[in-house]
Order: C-alpha cells, then sequence, then structure tokens
C-alpha cells in the first residue's frame, strides 16, 4: 500500500471515529407503512407514511448519522403526487441513503385510485372525479384499452385534419376524441376539436407539427408522406362500448363505462383508474445534485400520461422523442430541441443513483428516465412489463450543452428483463440511450416490441465529424420478437459518432424469426467507431447503408442468412471475415447465446462509484 493511500486511510479512520464518539451509534432504520402515521418516530412498532419517512430521513442525515435506511413494509401506498428527492435528501459517499422492500414485502407505490362501480344492463358503470379521462383503466392487475373504432385508410389528410369519415366512425366521435396514426417508425396522436359531416379537426399545433418537414425529409413518415396508410383507429369515444374489454368516458356526465369480458363477471366491478403521472422525482441541479440514493424491491405501478390528449398532443419524431410547441416552420435537422415521453420515475442531475430489484409495470408511459447531466446511474436486476411507452431512457439529445457537465454519462443497465412494452406509443424502445460519456446495456433480455430493441445515439449526420458520444457498450444482451408493427429498425439500433476505440457491439444473442421486418444491428446514418463482433444475429443481418457512417469493424458475427454484397463497403468498413447461410451454428455460437440474456437471482453488484471503463469488454 502506497503512503498516499495510507493517509486516505488513516483519515478516513479518524472521521469515522470523530462521529462515533458524537454518535455512538450511527446508523438507523426507518419504518414506512401504507397506514402509517404523519410524524416519526417511524419505528418498526410505529410506522409511517413515506412523506414522514422521507422527513425522518433528512432529520437524521442533517444531525450527522451516516447510514441511513428505509424499510418500506408490505402493502400499496398510493400517490396521487410524486414523492419528490432534491440534494437534501442524499446519502454521502459509500453510504447511500436505501429505501428496500422490508424483508418478505412486496411494496407496490401506485398513482391510482380504485373505484367501485354498479352493474347495468350488461354494462359496469363507474362514478369518476372531473379530470379522469384513463388512459386505461385496470382490473385484478390487467389492463384495460379504451374502446377504438375501426381503422380508416380512405380518410384523407388536410391542413386541418381529417376528411372522407364513414359515418360509421362519425356516430362515434366526440370532441376529445384522438385520432391514432403512424407511419413507418413514427407514431401520432391528435385531439379531435370540431366535428363535422364526415370530417374532423385536430388540434393545434399537433397536427401541423405532425407535417412538417426537414433536410432528413421527415415528413416521408408523417400523414401526409408516402408512407401513409390511413388512421389505425380513434380513440375516446361517446357512447357505450361495443367490444368486450373496452370502455369508454362521458366527461360531461363524470360515467366510466366498461363492457366486461367474461372472465371479469367472476370479479366484483371494483377498477384501478390512473391519476398521477409520476410516482418518484429525483431532480438535482448541476451545482447541487441529487446523490446517493438506492430504491431495491419496490413495485411502481398504474400512472397516467394526458399529454396526447393536450393542443400538442403526440408526435413522434423518433424513439419517444416528440414535436411540440407552435410556430414551427420545419423540423431541426439534428433533432435538437424535442421533448420526452414522460416516465413513472425522473432522475434530472443525479449521482450515484441505483434502482436494484424493482418492477415497472402498469405505466400509460416510461419506466425510469436518466437526464440534464446524470453522473453515476444503475438500472439493475429489475423487471419491465406493460407499459405503455418504453422501460428506461438514459442521456438526452443535445450534442453539445454550453457545459460539459450536461452531458449524461456513466450508466449501467444490465440484467434486466424488458418485455410487451411501447404498448401505446409504438415507436418507443425498451432501452434508449441519446448522447451519453459511458453506458453499459448488458445482459438484458429484451421481447415483444411494436419497434426497436435497444436504441443508441441521435443527430443523424448534422453534428459535423467529431465524436458525440463515447463508451457505449452493448453487451450479451438477448433480443427477439421486435419491429413487430413499426418499420426502419432494428433490434439494436445506433446513431452518432463515438470516440475512436471505445464503443461495440458484441456478444449479443439476436433471433428476428419471429419479428417484423427490421435489421438485426443497424448501424444507421453517421454511426461512426463501433467494433461489432461474436454476435449471433438470426433472421435477420446487420446493416450500415450510410455512405456517410464508417470506422466500423464488423467481424466473426454468425448468421443463417445468405449475405451478399453488403452496404456501401467503403474503405473504412471491415465486414470479413463473418459466418453467414449457417444451417446449425458452431459451438462458440452456441455458447454465446446460451450466455447472453439476464441472469437473475440478483447476480449483479454496483460498487460506487458507478462508473463505465472507457475501453470495450473483450469480444
Amino acid at each position: 500500500m502506497d503512503s498516499w493511500s495510507s493517509r486516505l486511510l488513516g483519515a478516513a479512520a479518524l472521521a469515522a471515529w470523530l462521529l462515533a464518539s458524537t454518535h455512538p451509534a450511527f446508523g438507523e432504520t426507518v419504518y414506512a407503512s401504507p397506514v402509517g402515521g404523519m410524524q416519526g418516530p417511524c419505528t418498526a412498532s410505529t410506522p409511517c407514511t413515506l412523506l414522514a419517512a422521507q422527513s425522518r430521513v433528512r432529520a437524521l442525515r442533517l444531525d450527522g448519522w451516516i447510514d441511513v435506511d428505509v424499510a418500506v413494509l408490505d402493502g400499496t401506498y398510493r400517490l396521487s403526487q410524486p414523492l419528490r428527492f432534491s440534494a437534501v435528501d442524499s446519502g454521502s459517499t459509500g453510504h447511500p441513503v436505501r429505501w428496500h422492500a422490508a424483508p418478505g414485502a412486496h411494496p407496490e407505490w401506485v398513482g391510482s385510485r380504485a373505484v367501485e362501480g354498479q352493474q347495468r344492463g350488461g354494462r359496469w358503470i363507474f362514478a369518476i372525479q372531473p379530470g379522469d379521462e384513463p388512459s386505461s383503466i385496470y382490473l385484478g392487475g390487467e389492463r384495460r384499452w379504451p374502446a377504438r373504432t375501426a381503422a380508416c385508410s380512405r380518410c384523407k389528410v388536410d391542413a386541418k385534419g381529417l376528411s372522407d369519415i364513414p359515418a360509421a366512425t362519425m356516430h362515434q366521435l366526440q370532441i376529445g376524441s384522438v385520432a391514432v396514426l403512424h407511419a413507418r417508425w413514427r407514431d401520432f396522436r391528435c385531439a379531435v376539436t370540431a366535428v363535422a359531416v364526415s370530417r374532423v379537426t385536430l388540434a393545434q399545433p399537433c397536427w401541423h407539427n405532425a407535417t412538417l418537414d426537414s433536410r432528413n425529409d421527415w415528413s416521408v413518415a408523417s400523414p401526409v408522406g408516402k408512407y401513409y396508410g390511413g388512421v389505425d383507429g380513434f380513440e375516446n369515444l361517446a357512447g357505450m362500448p361495443v367490444e368486450p374489454g373496452s370502455f369508454t368516458v362521458d366527461v360531461g356526465q363524470h360515467v366510466l363505462r366498461y363492457f366486461p369480458r367474461k372472465e371479469d363477471r367472476q370479479r366484483p366491478a371494483i377498477i384501478e383508474i390512473p391519476v398521477a403521472e409520476q410516482l418518484l422525482q429525483l431532480r438535482g441541479t448541476r451545482d447541487a445534485p441529487v446523490h446517493d440514493l438506492k430504491f431495491s424491491g419496490i413495485t411502481f405501478s398504474y400512472t397516467e400520461w394526458r399529454k396526447p390528449s393536450s393542443d400538442d398532443g403526440y408526435v413522434s419524431l423518433q424513439a419517444g422523442y416528440l414535436v411540440d410547441g407552435e410556430g414551427r416552420a420545419n423540423l431541426p435537422d439534428n433533432g435538437e430541441g424535442m421533448t420526452r415521453i414522460g416516465s413513472a420515475v425522473q432522475v434530472d442531475a443525479g449521482r450515484q443513483i441505483v434502482f436494484d430489484g424493482d418492477t415497472f409495470s402498469h405505466l400509460a408511459a416510461a419506466g425510469v428516465a436518466f437526464a440534464q447531466g446524470t453522473h453515476g446511474a444503475a438500472v439493475v436486476s429489475s423487471r419491465f412489463f406493460d407499459l405503455g411507452g418504453g422501460a428506461i431512457f438514459a442521456g438526452d439529445i443535445q450534442a453539445h450543452p454550453v457545459s460539459a457537465r450536461d452531458v449524461t454519462s456513466d450508466v449501467v443497465i444490465d440484467d434486466n428483463r424488458i418485455d410487451r412494452v411501447a404498448q401505446a406509443y409504438r415507436d418507443n424502445v425498451a432501452i434508449m440511450a441519446g448522447f451519453v460519456r459511458g453506458i453499459d446495456i448488458a445482459h438484458n433480455t429484451i421481447s415483444d416490441l411494436p419497434y426497436s430493441g435497444i436504441s443508441v445515439g441521435w443527430g443523424w449526420n448534422y453534428e459535423g465529424a467529431a465524436p458525440v458520444e463515447s463508451s457505449i457498450h452493448i453487451v450479451a444482451n438477448r433480443i427477439d420478437r421486435v419491429m413487430l408493427q413499426l418499420a426502419d429498425g432494428g433490434a439494436i439500433y445506433t446513431q452518432g459518432a463515438s470516440t475512436p476505440g471505445t464503443s461495440c457491439i458484441v456478444r449479443n444473442a439476436i433471433d428476428m424469426h419471429g419479428s417484423g421486418v427490421g435489421n438485426g444491428i443497424y448501424l444507421d446514418e453517421h454511426s461512426v467507431h463501433f467494433d461489432v463482433e461474436h454476435n449471433v444475429v438470426l433472421g435477420s443481418w446487420i446493416s450500415a447503408w450510410a455512405p456517410w457512417s464508417g470506422d466500423l469493424r464488423i467481424v466473426f458475427n454468425w448468421t443463417d442468412q445468405a449475405i451478399g454484397k453488403q452496404d456501401k463497403l467503403g474503405l473504412t468498413k471491415t465486414w470479413w471475415p463473418n459466418y453467414t447461410a449457417l444451417h446449425i451454428l458452431p459451438a462458440q455460437a452456441l455458447a454465446i447465446r446460451r450466455a447472453a440474456g439476464a441472469r437473475g437471482s440478483r447476480s449483479v453488484r454496483i460498487a460506487a462509484p458507478i462508473k463505465v471503463a472507457g475501453d470495450c469488454p473483450s469480444g
């Protein structure tokens, strides 16, 4: 041990002794319960609410206590507003404040209200509160969707809305109904603001922004582009639901009507109506970050997201990033200035934030997002399913912020299981990382998605030649059944120029046989400086089509596809050797498939500080 290390250990021991002399016991467990008191002492015998537990933690930390944890007891915690954390809720280096399920407990933080209804004429009728216009309801932990009209391939588009709508569809529409469309890789939802004979006017600026263009030719994948195939349907309908398992909402009468399925009739007429849009907010600032917090064993469920019914609606650019605001003449070429889909858990300007063994389910929009200069964050051994949007977002879409400290870095996404997400907002992906300096996406199992599985990068060809990201490591993930509805994506999708020698896609197991049309690995547009090796890609292959992508090393991969001439070979793309047209996979490829995906058993251990290595792991 060198002398500097000895001095550091000596100083740490002295600090611990001084603290112990002030507080003979410097560890404390705070207990929270759904039926706890509104104030302390928050003990095991007299637990308190989540808010009271948060206040108790703050007091203990101010009093100098080092190790503080919150044991969250079993039960359902109903939140009408998110639990908000800032710098004052932080732990300290090596001593995070831990919010964890008590032994044997399975606590659930929910943003919903339970409502009991009545049976009338084969329907269930629920009295709801003003402002309740749920995008989904839940019975016995199962999602039920709003009633939707049939698709309308003949509906015509003009500057104000849609025309040539069939009379049967018009009969179901009302002010506030929502037109649902998609084109290629983009999703759109705009509210109806006026109803006339065979036509509707749609909310502005939603409809205006949906038709905008840029040098990227975004409008080709829009309601005015060549890929427009009509309206997928209208939601938020008037009258009685006609399909079992669907519901309608009478906003004027404050009544929700549900058509129960056969199996529903064995249950009591009780539904969960989501109310809160978020459940947990961790928001620091550049100079006062929120830091050293860990959440484990907690389920986050039942949120609402109202933006698609607003005048801005839902106008996707790509992968859950949206076009908002009035007065736009065109879209920015590099995709900056977008907003992002909402998330149940939001972390801004965080440091050393960990989610370990949590569950994100039954959410209106996305799961968890790390942004605004978060440095050191992890989501490990967690479960994501039945989400309206994507599971995990990391990073942002501004390549060159005023301060380099605003670029999110050092994010670990490891050993998670993600399926049946992006069910409402189909352009979302399981794991989306914008511009980020260091991210490990490893050993995740991903399936059943309408669009791509993992997407990293932003900016297309409009950020210049200099690197805009670094240390992107996509390793040993298992991905199948993706691209089930949208187009122009893949199991793994990349954008942007990386710092040379730092980014790679290795040892992933991809099976596109049960998927829609898409690429196994898609190095799109300005993907630069990626190593792609030792991946097993079945049912599809690897694309690097753009002549302005390059410095790509695509070697030692296995596929059952017969590969002809490669995309835009160029001098900076290495495509050999790869093993193609295989009927039987060799032992090395089979071993990679067996090792890929989530390992389970809470096998991931996150050490502080969270730091992503600069170099790629060995291929």
